[in-house]
Protein backbone atom coordinates (compact mmCIF):
# COMPACT_ATOMS: atom_id res chain seq x y z
CA UNK A 1 0.00 0.00 0.00
CA UNK A 2 2.83 2.38 0.80
CA UNK A 3 4.44 1.64 -2.56
CA UNK A 4 1.30 2.62 -4.47
CA UNK A 5 1.00 5.82 -2.46
CA UNK A 6 4.63 6.67 -3.13
CA UNK A 7 4.12 6.11 -6.88
CA UNK A 8 1.05 8.35 -6.88
CA UNK A 9 2.90 11.10 -5.02
CA UNK A 10 5.82 10.79 -7.42
CA UNK A 11 3.53 10.95 -10.47
CA UNK A 12 1.72 13.99 -9.08
CA UNK A 13 5.01 15.69 -8.33
CA UNK A 14 6.28 15.00 -11.83
CA UNK A 15 3.08 16.38 -13.37
CA UNK A 16 3.23 19.53 -11.27
CA UNK A 17 6.94 19.97 -11.96
CA UNK A 18 6.40 19.49 -15.69
CA UNK A 19 3.61 22.05 -15.68
CA UNK A 20 5.85 24.51 -13.84
CA UNK A 21 8.69 24.02 -16.33
CA UNK A 22 6.38 24.52 -19.30
CA UNK A 23 4.74 27.58 -17.71
CA UNK A 24 8.14 29.06 -16.95
CA UNK A 25 9.28 28.55 -20.54
CA UNK A 26 6.08 30.10 -21.91
CA UNK A 27 6.50 32.98 -19.49
CA UNK A 28 10.08 33.59 -20.64
CA UNK A 29 9.15 33.38 -24.34
CA UNK A 30 6.03 35.54 -24.22
CA UNK A 31 6.74 37.90 -21.35
CA UNK A 32 3.57 36.81 -19.56
CA UNK A 33 3.53 36.38 -15.83
CA UNK A 34 3.89 32.83 -14.55
CA UNK A 35 0.23 32.70 -13.49
CA UNK A 36 -0.89 33.88 -16.96
CA UNK A 37 1.39 31.34 -18.61
CA UNK A 38 -0.38 28.46 -16.83
CA UNK A 39 -3.34 28.97 -19.21
CA UNK A 40 -1.05 28.02 -22.11
CA UNK A 41 0.33 24.85 -20.48
CA UNK A 42 -2.16 22.32 -21.97
CA UNK A 43 -1.67 23.59 -25.54
CA UNK A 44 2.09 23.78 -25.15
CA UNK A 45 2.22 20.28 -23.66
CA UNK A 46 0.20 18.95 -26.59
CA UNK A 47 2.56 20.69 -29.03
CA UNK A 48 5.57 19.17 -27.28
CA UNK A 49 4.02 15.69 -27.43
CA UNK A 50 3.30 16.08 -31.16
CA UNK A 51 6.88 17.23 -31.74
CA UNK A 52 8.21 14.19 -29.87
CA UNK A 53 5.98 11.89 -31.95
CA UNK A 54 7.24 13.41 -35.22
CA UNK A 55 10.87 13.11 -34.12
CA UNK A 56 10.33 9.50 -33.05
CA UNK A 57 8.73 8.63 -36.39
CA UNK A 58 11.67 10.23 -38.24
CA UNK A 59 14.16 8.31 -36.10
CA UNK A 60 12.31 5.05 -36.71
CA UNK A 61 12.34 5.74 -40.45
CA UNK A 62 16.09 6.35 -40.42
CA UNK A 63 16.65 3.20 -38.37
CA UNK A 64 14.60 1.16 -40.83
CA UNK A 65 16.60 2.54 -43.75
CA UNK A 66 19.86 1.69 -42.00
CA UNK A 67 18.57 -1.81 -41.21
CA UNK A 68 17.49 -2.38 -44.82
CA UNK A 69 20.87 -1.18 -46.08
CA UNK A 70 22.71 -3.44 -43.66
CA UNK A 71 20.56 -6.40 -44.71
CA UNK A 72 21.29 -5.69 -48.39
CA UNK A 73 25.02 -5.45 -47.62
CA UNK A 74 24.93 -8.77 -45.74
CA UNK A 75 23.02 -10.51 -48.54
CA UNK A 76 25.50 -9.19 -51.10
CA UNK A 77 28.41 -10.36 -48.96
CA UNK A 78 26.92 -13.81 -48.49
CA UNK A 79 26.06 -13.96 -52.20
CA UNK A 80 29.74 -13.61 -52.95
CA UNK A 81 30.44 -16.57 -50.70
CA UNK A 82 31.61 -14.41 -47.84
CA UNK A 83 34.58 -13.07 -49.78
CA UNK A 84 35.68 -9.54 -49.05
CA UNK A 85 35.69 -7.04 -51.90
Amino acid sequence: MAGIRACLVLAAGMAIGGALVIAHRVSEETGKSLSEAFADVPGEAQRIIEDVKVRAEEAIGRARQAYDQKQADMEAFLGRGGAAE
